[in-house]
């Protein structure tokens, strides 16, 4: 995963964020106990509202206590455990994928980056081959997802098919949560547009950079020139993928944590799409305007 699901803290009670806090702690703490120290390196936000939304579908039973933090021991935090599954399975969800991930930037990447790969991979070895033991089919699943992704884009696919891969690993992950017919479809279809919006949300964010260096980025093709344009388009189609987001999530059961996923479904995506897609150009142009202008001040003198 890549950690663009967020609350937006602005918009938030003190009390929710310190809730969705303790779990982001708890799944933390988890990881270590569950698949070793060097996992929790792999910890990032997604997993984080995965955990989140696997507890309200399952109506898991939480507490939230004060302990120690599993990084800096000097200080303590709110931390969330739960008597189901919740936190072991989004804790391997994030350190497989990451493994995974590891893989592609080997084959992708020049000679340096690809070095930190291997010895990344390396490193996390033993805490990879845990979760698999605990998980396989999440493996199965994410090495399936690799494959058809590098696939898509060495045929230098469009926007739909390159999102495709992320977007049904994610729906076949949410589906798990529940047993019933009714409530796996619509987890299905949750899960496969909040994996759309990851991959979209990434290749957005890269884009100036993958049109930098020559590296597959589906939004790349309709780059001509100004790197403005093609954010408009960039945000008009992630645009359309929350509208679809917010369509299957209103059809949720949801049994806890309601005012949390309401705050990163209604609020948090948005505000991290114009984050990372308009506001650092945006800052960007102000600053470029700022030299322009001091430079024609001193031209002046």
């Amino acid at each position: 995963m890549f950690g663009y699901i967020r609350p937006f803290r602005d918009e938030m009670r003190i009390k929710d964020y310190q809730l969705y806090k303790s779990v982001y702690c708890g799944l933390c703490k988890s990881m270590k106990k569950n698949y070793g120290i060097l996992s929790t390196l792999t910890l990032n936000y997604d997993c984080t509202v995965l955990a989140i939304l696997y507890m309200s579908v399952k109506k898991e039973k939480c507490s939230v206590r004060k302990e120690r933090c599993s990084v800096n021991p000097f200080k303590k935090c709110l931390l969330c455990s739960c008597e189901g599954d919740a936190l072991r399975f989004s804790g391997a969800v994030s350190v497989i994928m990451c493994y995974q991930k590891l893989r592609d930037t080997i084959i992708d990447s020049a000679f340096p980056k690809k070095i930190a790969a291997v010895l990344g991979r390396i490193a996390l070895y033993y805490n990879y081959k845990k979760a698999v033991n605990a998980y396989p089919y999440i493996d199965d699943l994410t090495a399936e997802m690799m494959g058809k992704q590098l696939d898509a884009e060495k045929t230098d696919s469009g926007v739909d098919r390159s999102a495709d891969p992320t977007a049904k690993l994610i729906s076949k992950l949410c589906m798990s949560f529940s047993d019933d017919e009714r409530l796996k479809r619509t987890l299905s279809v949750f899960g496969y547009h909040i994996g759309r919006w990851i991959y979209l949300m990434d290749a957005a964010d890269d884009l100036e950079k993958d049109i930098k260096h020559h590296n597959f980025n589906p939004f790349s093709s309709r780059y001509e020139g100004d790197i403005k344009d093609t954010m408009k388009y960039c945000n008009e189609v992630l645009n359309m993928t929350v509208a679809q987001i917010i369509l299957a999530y209103e059809l949720l059961e949801l049994h806890s944590f309601k005012a949390v996923l309401d705050n990163i479904i209604y609020s948090g995506l948005s505000y991290q799409q114009k984050n990372y897609t308009e506001m650092k150009y945006i800052s960007k142009n102000k600053t470029e305007d700022l030299y322009n202008a001091l430079d024609n001040e001193t031209d002046g003198e």
